[in-house]
């Protein structure tokens, strides 16, 4: 792996973990999901004892979204797929919808933070360069569904904002195996250095989030 994330201050970009992708009987799921479940439930344990916030992008659709025209209708909002599954589902978090000046920043960065969008990347939501501002300067760890789709995105979008970004490869799932490994090289080129999930919670004196 990359070996032990640089000090710094940290947060946790949780990417789609919602029913339609992580479960089996999904309208969208990723093949091998389950897999990874117990090491995103150890990391959102891990952010949660620390105190480092949690960013959790979630697809939001509407019933006719354009998207359906390439993909299989998911994630449409108000239906027990949009939900995130159980493990990586945090008790009253902050939703930030796609609606440009529904973010404040927080007097203290803790808990969870959903971010909702309709498309790969989290910089659809017009929100997202606002809340990434308020963060400050930070490192930070990404991990989720799917590899070659919406991690990368993430990935990439945290790079060209300025953030250092260790992606968690043992706590993401590609949609096809030769998708997942181009994914993976391009985030290399980017600067992205890979982890795994006992290396991204190895820091158990880090320095405050907040």
């Amino acid at each position: 792996m990359g070996g032990v994330p640089m000090p710094g201050p940290l947060v946790f970009f949780d990417v789609d973990t919602q029913v339609d992708f992580m479960r089996p009987t999904g309208r969208l799921a990723v093949p091998g999901a389950e897999q990874i479940v117990a090491n995103l439930e150890r990391l959102m344990t891990w952010a949660r004892k620390h105190e480092v916030p949690i960013i959790s992008t979630a697809d939001a659709h509407s019933i006719d979204d354009p998207e359906f025209q390439t993909w299989p209708p998911h994630c449409v909002v108000g239906t027990p797929g949009q939900r995130r599954i159980p493990e990586t589902e945090i008790a009253s978090p902050v939703v930030v919808p796609r609606i440009l000046g529904a973010f404040q920043p927080p007097l203290k960065w803790e808990g969870q933070f959903v971010v909702e969008k309709t498309a790969y990347t989290p910089e659809d939501n017009p929100n997202f360069p606002a809340l990434l501002g308020a963060l400050g300067p930070r490192q930070a760890a990404v991990f989720g569904v799917a590899t070659e789709y919406c991690v990368r995105a993430t990935a990439l979008a945290l790079r060209k904002h300025g953030f250092a970004v260790n992606l968690v490869v043992d706590a993401i799932k590609p949609i096809t195996e030769a998708g997942g490994h181009k994914a993976l090289a391009e985030m290399k080129e980017e600067g992205v250095r890979m982890v795994s999930t006992a290396e991204a919670c190895c820091q158990p004196s880090c320095p405050s989030s907040t």
